[in-house]
């Protein structure tokens, strides 16, 4: 292989990475990732390589190229799981007690009423 045509294909191979880091941080599965990042390192090796015949498929390549820095990483994320939302992540804030506190009663007292076991619901068809 000549120095000039290995030349063209790390330059392509080196900016077929832009994108697909782009569907990396989207967190896109690396088998989808992989064959992203071939089709865009041929389209930009033939683009190189053969100017003239390519010149059509210029505009499809540029705006394949470019999608993933405009679209926002859930949109990316939509395109690949066709899943609902992933459950958010549960987050507890309620307060520790200090170390030094006594634990509370845990028994009732004699002089409170007591709670009934279960709600009083109406009767009735509803």
């Amino acid at each position: 292989m000549s120095p000039l045509l290995l030349l063209i294909a790390l330059v392509a191979g080196l900016l077929a990475l832009l994108p697909v880091w782009r569907l990396h941080q989207a967190g896109w599965p690396a088998r989808t990732l992989l064959t992203a990042w071939v089709v865009y390192w041929v389209a930009i090796f033939v683009g190189m390589r053969f100017p003239g015949p390519f010149r059509l498929l210029l505009p499809v390549l540029f705006v394949a190229y470019v999608a993933p820095f405009v679209a926002g990483p859930e949109r990316l994320a939509r395109v690949v799981r066709k899943r609902g939302p992933e459950p958010g992540v549960i987050i507890d804030v309620t307060p520790r007690p200090a170390p030094a506190l006594p634990e509370p009663p845990r028994t009732a007292s004699p002089d409170a009423p007591e709670a009934p076991d279960e709600p009083d619901e109406p009767e009735g068809d509803q």
